[in-house]
């Protein structure tokens, strides 16, 4: 009886070897990277975040995200935003290797006003922004550029400075006759704005902390309170924010009912910028850089820095669809 017997001989078998040591890891490597890119795994991999999230397809990075989360800016693109305090506009700053791209987004329309030449200035309104340089501050027009000198308290009445002190009776007096009174994030400057201001340049003016001797932390925004002055807080990454119908409040932890404290949605691990304006959803981005894929460990340094950092994209966390109903009572 003839037995056939397969030739496997030891050059057949290094063959498959080698054919095999290539075809897995290839095919691993390119099931992982779809896999990815449709959102089926890694969508809270730091790693795979990394490599793969901007070698996708640029229309699924909204895939990869909840379905209560919509992608306004993507992480290819974004290098720096901020929003305007009525949660219309979008600053975008774009990253580039050699030239910024700087753009404004309509977040109701989706429309992009160019304002690549502009210098960036804190929002203060939709319309006006403020750049302090230390020497001459600048109110800005968001959408022109044009620039508007603003003096400080020092130099805006001849009567200011008395024997080297403010003149505080004068400057409360002038505080209760403004338009608008703005505290930037770091609590230590007041812009004030008098009524016909850009008619007017001189019906304006700054002042901040140095104005205040041998006083306490956050002692400007005490005087303010004090005196009764109305003002308005710059900020660009609060702690919480009501909605403008008061209904809800958003954290970094995700979006909860006013009155219950129950949450409705959970976050997106970034971090708050504020609502829109039709109060639908919260906007959240990264606070300077993205998260740290690989931490940078100093010598005879208290604390860490980061030495690859992952990053993310400007998100949309929207109010669940049935606490919009007009007839829904929270």
């Amino acid at each position: 009886m003839c037995t056939l017997q397969t030739s496997n001989t030891p050059k057949q078998r290094g063959i498959r070897f080698w054919i095999s040591s290539f075809i897995i890891p290839i095919s691993l490597g390119i099931l992982g990277y779809y896999g990815y890119c449709l959102g089926l795994w890694g969508r809270n991999s730091l790693l795979l975040q990394y490599l793969f999230q901007c070698k996708c397809s640029s229309f699924s990075e909204e895939w990869r995200y909840p379905k209560d989360v919509d992608v306004i800016v993507s992480a290819c693109n974004v290098g720096w935003v901020d929003l305007s305090p009525s949660g219309n506009l979008l600053y975008v700053r774009e990253k580039k290797m050699v030239f910024a791209s700087n753009y404004l987004l309509n977040l109701k329309t989706g429309e992009k006003i160019n304002i690549t030449d502009q210098p960036y200035a804190q929002f203060l309104t939709d319309n006006l922004g403020f750049i302090e340089s230390g020497l001459e501050d600048d109110i800005v027009d968001i959408k022109t550029g044009t620039k508007y000198p603003i003096q400080t308290f020092r130099y805006w009445d001849e009567n200011a400075y008395k024997n080297g002190e403010p003149n505080l009776e004068l400057l409360v007096s002038a505080l209760h006759q403004a338009e608008q009174i703005f505290l930037t994030p770091n609590y230590s400057t007041v812009i004030v704005l008098m009524p016909n201001f850009l008619t007017n340049l001189n019906q304006g003016f700054t002042f901040n902390q140095s104005d205040f001797p041998n006083w306490g932390p956050r002692r400007v925004e005490r005087f303010l309170q004090e005196n009764n002055i109305n003002f308005q807080n710059v900020t660009s990454f609060p702690e919480e924010a009501v909605s403008p119908d008061g209904r809800f409040i958003a954290r970094r932890e995700g979006i909860f009912l006013v009155e219950t404290n129950q949450k409705i949605v959970d976050g997106v691990a970034l971090w708050l910028r504020g609502w829109t304006n039709d109060g639908s959803g919260v906007v959240y981005s990264t606070h300077y850089g993205g998260p740290c894929l690989i931490p940078l460990y100093l010598p005879m340094a208290d604390d860490t820095g980061c030495l690859v950092e992952v990053d993310r994209p400007v998100l949309l966390l929207k109010v669940p669809s049935e606490y919009l109903s007009p007839t829904r009572t929270p």
